[in-house]
Parts: C-alpha cells; sequence; structure tokens
C-alpha cells in the first residue's frame, strides 16, 4: 500500500493515543477542579453546594482511569501526573487521614465518648444497648433517639433527653439545656454539663437535619436547586446557633449527626474554635453515613473538642441496625489545676 491511504493507515495508531493522552490531561485536572468549585463559590451557589454535599470517592477513580489511559497511550509523564492527582483526590478531596493515637500526658485524666446516629424506628432495643455497653464509654450521645424505647437503655448512668438528642454519662448531669427552634419548634441541640471521675465537661449533642422536612433527594433540575439552596439556608442557621453555643472557655465537646461532609465551610467555621477528633488521630475516610446500609459513603458524624480537651483516639464501629456508624472516641481532659485556673480567668 502506498499514497495518501498508506499515510492515513499509519497515522491511526498516532491519532488513537493523541487522543487517550487528551483524556487523561483531563482525568488529571478534573479533581483540581472540583476542589477549587467546593471553595471558590462553593456552597454561596447551589451547583458547586451539590458538589459540596455530595460523596467524593467518584473523584478518586477519575484521575486512576486517567493513569490507565495514560498507559495505554505510553505516556510516562502523564502516567506520573495521574497517579499525583489521584494522591491530591485522595487526601484533599476524599479527605483521607493518616493518623495514629496518641498517649496523654501522665497528669491528665482519660474519658471515652460514643455518638451515634441509632436510626430511631429501629426495633432491635437489645442490639443498640449490647453494643454500646461493649464499648464500656463514659459518656455516650445519641441522635434519632427520642422513641421511649431508648428510656433507661443504660442501666448505671445517668441521663437526659432532648428532642430526638439523649447524653448518658456515668457521673453526674448538673445542668441541662435543650433550646427550643423558633421556626421548627424541635429540639436539635441538647447542651449538657457533666460530673465524671475525669472531670466536668460540657457536651453538645447536635442533630442537624439535611432538609426542614423529611424527603427524597429531587431528581429533576428546578426541585433539586430549590432543595440545595433551603439545605444551605437551613445549615446557615443551625450551624450558628450552635456557635453562639459554644463557651469562651472550659473544657467542651460538640457531638453528633451534622449531615455536612468537611469540604463544607460549617466544617471551617468550628475549625476555627474547636479541633475535629478525626482530623486529628483518625485514619481513612472516615466515612459514617453508609448507603443502604452497605457502602459507607460520607463524613457526617463527629466529634469536636475544645477548651483544653485533646483527642487521643477515633476510630469508627460497624453501623447494625443503623446507617449510621458510631464513632467512638478518647479524650484527654484539662488536668485539674488548669480547669481551676480557666474558672479563676473566667471569674475575674
Amino acid at each position: 500500500m502506498s499514497g495518501p491511504d498508506a499515510r492515513a493507515e499509519r497515522s491511526r495508531p498516532g491519532c488513537w493515543r493523541r487522543g487517550l493522552a487528551a483524556l487523561a490531561v483531563i482525568a488529571a485536572i478534573v479533581p483540581i477542579a472540583v476542589w477549587v468549585l467546593m471553595r471558590v463559590p462553593g456552597e454561596d451557589w447551589w451547583a458547586t453546594a451539590g458538589l459540596v454535599y455530595a460523596p467524593k470517592l467518584q473523584w478518586v477513580a477519575v484521575p486512576t482511569l486517567g493513569a490507565l489511559l495514560a498507559l495505554m497511550a505510553w505516556r510516562g509523564r502523564l502516567v506520573v501526573l495521574n497517579i499525583a492527582a489521584v494522591a491530591f483526590a485522595l487526601f484533599f478531596v476524599a479527605g483521607y487521614e493518616l493518623h495514629s493515637p496518641t498517649e496523654p500526658s501522665t497528669d491528665r485524666p482519660v474519658i471515652r465518648l460514643a455518638t451515634w446516629n441509632v436510626y430511631g424506628w429501629t426495633e432491635q432495643r437489645e442490639l443498640v444497648r449490647d453494643r454500646i455497653l461493649s464499648w464500656d464509654c463514659d459518656v455516650v450521645c445519641l441522635q434519632e433517639s427520642a422513641r421511649a424505647t431508648f428510656n433507661k437503655l443504660l442501666p448505671g448512668y445517668a441521663a437526659t433527653v432532648g428532642g430526638d438528642l439523649r447524653v448518658f454519662v456515668r457521673g453526674r448531669i448538673t445542668h441541662r439545656e435543650a433550646p427550643i427552634d423558633p421556626l421548627t419548634g424541635r429540639r436539635r441541640l441538647l447542651i449538657v454539663d457533666v460530673e465524671t471521675d475525669a472531670g466536668p465537661l460540657r457536651v453538645i449533642n447536635v442533630h442537624i437535619p439535611r432538609a426542614e422536612r423529611r424527603q427524597a433527594t429531587p431528581r429533576e433540575l428546578g426541585p433539586l436547586r430549590k432543595y440545595i439552596e433551603v439545605s444551605v439556608e437551613l445549615r446557615d442557621r443551625k450551624f450558628a446557633e450552635l456557635m453562639a453555643e459554644l463557651p469562651a472557655n472550659g473544657p467542651i465537646v460538640v457531638v453528633g449527626d451534622m449531615n455536612t461532609p468537611p469540604a463544607s465551610r460549617f466544617h471551617d467555621l468550628l475549625s476555627e474554635r474547636l479541633t475535629d477528633s478525626f482530623e486529628a488521630v483518625g485514619s481513612g475516610f472516615g466515612n459514617t453515613f453508609v448507603w443502604r446500609r452497605r457502602l459507607p459513603l460520607m463524613r457526617i458524624d463527629y466529634v469536636w473538642a475544645g477548651g483544653g480537651v485533646e483527642p487521643l483516639s477515633h476510630r469508627i464501629e460497624p453501623p447494625r441496625p443503623s446507617d449510621h456508624r458510631p464513632v467512638i472516641v478518647e479524650l484527654a481532659l484539662p488536668a485539674a489545676d488548669a480547669v481551676a485556673d480557666a474558672a479563676t480567668d473566667a471569674s475575674d
């Protein structure tokens, strides 16, 4: 074969490889573009707010596919570029962490705390109780636990309830508040001061809904846009209420189901005052919401520490019988003299 037909035949492999290389370049850029869009404009625009609240693991898959395409096109530099994009997506978009538990100083008391959205309509009360007791916690915070079946769930613990929130503590409850949302009439915060053997602690148990009322995520564009905009407005209001309840000093933990992923601006807002235990001592993706009770998709359940409270370890247990995985954290409380000094400074 000679002439134009021969030249066209020889050029086909080159075109095929150039096409694969172009797709590989796009795949490497996608995670960076997603990361930028989640921050600018982020939740200020409904479409990018959808990116913020969506699962993130797919953005790791895109450059992984790009690396395979670059390999097929025999483009070594593009393979390296996409591997770097995989690492970027893994740590900066999907929120993968690599930490180990830490040891407290000998003068600081340690407590173990659990938070769990137990799925309020479960009939498996005994399973819930037995699982919680097996963790041997000093403080247990539950969400979606309004039903009377959760009364006296944990023998030997002092308990209080507000809305669908409960706090159980080995020790005494010295103060309790459950503010009512003036717009919905519901209680979404349970604020409790507790006295444990390790010392005093303020616990704020939170359940921030993803929407004003129970509904499936719309699939049509118009209703979906409205749904996301209302959800962002709801979070604006609820996180403002939460921030207003944070004390100026003293040991505190804020825990619960916040229906808000780490990419959200609300996570940044809390990070200015408190420490996310998973980002401090967690490992892996930390996903707590389990889609169809099988696939962990998002990290929306948190333990935040402040006022001298230091996270030491963070682990996540299987979800059964809920669609949320419980979070168990060990925390070092401030030494007794540090608490006394803080109280003196506050009184002055």
